[in-house]
C-alpha cells in the first residue's frame, strides 16, 4: 500500500476504506513505522493508529496483540547508531505510549501486562544507542522523548506502585549519568521531567527516598562529575543532568497538584546547587 492509500484514509476523516477492516490494516500500519519519510511514518501511520485506537476501532484482544508486535520490534536494530532502524524502535515506543494511554482511560489491561511492558520499556531505555532527535529530511527519532512518554503514562498507570515507580527514576538517572556521547537538544529533558512530575503526583514516594534519588544524580558515588569541565563525555553529561534539573524545578514550581510543593522545590534548590563539575 502507497502514501496515497493512507492519504486517501486521512482525507476522508479516518474513515476506514470499503473492503478493508481496522484488523487487517494493522500489520501494513505498522510496517510503515520503520519508513525513514516522515509523512508516511508521523504524519500518515501514527496518526491513523492513534484516531483507530482512540475511537475504538480495535478491541482489546485486537490491541493486546499490537501490543506484542511493537514489543518485538524495540529489540530490532537495538545498538546500532545512524542507521534508519531508529524509526520502527521509537515509534513502536510511541505506540506503546498510545496504547497505555488508552488503558489509562478504558482499563482493560491486566497488572501483569503493565509490569512486562514496564520492564521491556526500562530495557529499552537502557539498550536504545541511538540519541538523535530531529533528523533532517527524515524527521524525528526522538528516542529519548518518546520513551518518555511511554513511562509518563505507565507513571499513570493505576496498576504500578512504588517499587515501579523508583525502577523508573533510576532508569532516567542511569541514562543521564552514562549520556555521555549526546547532547540532546530537542525537549528530552522537558518529557523526562513530566515522568517525575506524574510520578509525584502519585503520592506513593516518600520524600526521603525523593531526596536520595536527586542527591545520587547530583553527588554520585564515583565522583563522577568532579573535573567534568576538562572531559567532553562527561561534560554532555552533566549538560543533560543539569538542563534536566532545571526542567524538573520549573515543573514543580508551575505544578499546582503537588503535595509537599514546598519541600520539594527546596531539594531541588539544593540538588542543583550541589551540582558541580569542579
Amino acid at each position: 500500500m502507497n502514501k496515497t492509500f493512507w492519504k486517501t484514509i486521512r482525507k476522508n476523516e479516518y474513515a476506514i476504506p470499503e473492503g478493508y477492516t481496522a484488523e487487517n490494516l494493522a500489520p501494513k500500519l505498522l510496517s510503515c513505522f520503520a519508513s525513514p519519510d516522515p509523512e508516511l511514518r508521523d504524519d500518515l501511520a501514527y496518526s491513523i493508529l492513534t484516531e483507530w485506537v482512540d475511537h475504538d476501532f480495535y478491541t482489546y484482544k485486537q490491541i493486546r496483540e499490537m501490543m506484542i508486535v511493537l514489543s518485538s520490534n524495540l529489540e530490532i536494530g537495538i545498538g546500532e547508531k545512524d542507521t534508519d532502524s531508529v524509526f520502527l524502535r521509537t515509534f513502536s515506543i510511541l505506540a506503546l505510549a498510545l496504547m497505555i494511554y488508552h488503558d489509562n482511560n478504558k482499563s482493560f489491561l491486566k497488572a501483569d501486562e503493565v509490569e512486562t511492558l514496564l520492564e521491556k520499556g526500562l530495557e529499552y531505555l537502557h539498550a536504545e544507542k541511538d540519541p538523535r532527535g530531529y533528523i533532517q529530511i527524515k524527521g524525528w527519532a526522538h528516542a529519548l522523548a518518546h520513551t518518555a512518554d511511554l513511562m509518563l503514562v505507565l507513571a499513570e498507570n493505576r496498576h504500578t506502585n512504588i517499587d515501579q515507580h523508583i525502577k523508573i527514576l533510576d532508569g532516567i538517572a542511569k541514562k543521564l549519568i552514562n549520556s555521555t556521547d549526546w547532547v540532546y537538544l530537542h525537549g528530552e529533558d522537558d518529557r523526562l521531567s513530566a515522568v517525575v512530575i506524574a510520578i509525584l503526583q502519585r503520592n506513593l514516594i516518600e520524600l526521603p527516598h525523593i531526596e536520595e534519588w536527586l542527591s545520587s544524580l547530583a553527588t554520585p558515588v564515583n565522583g563522577f562529575w568532579k573535573g567534568a569541565w576538562t572531559k567532553e563525555d562527561a561534560t554532555r553529561a552533566f549538560f543533560n543532568l543539569r538542563n534536566f534539573l532545571r526542567s524538573l524545578y520549573l515543573q514543580i514550581t508551575r505544578e499546582d497538584n503537588l503535595e509537599n510543593k514546598t519541600q520539594l522545590q527546596e531539594l531541588m534548590l539544593k540538588t542543583m546547587q550541589s551540582l558541580k563539575a569542579y
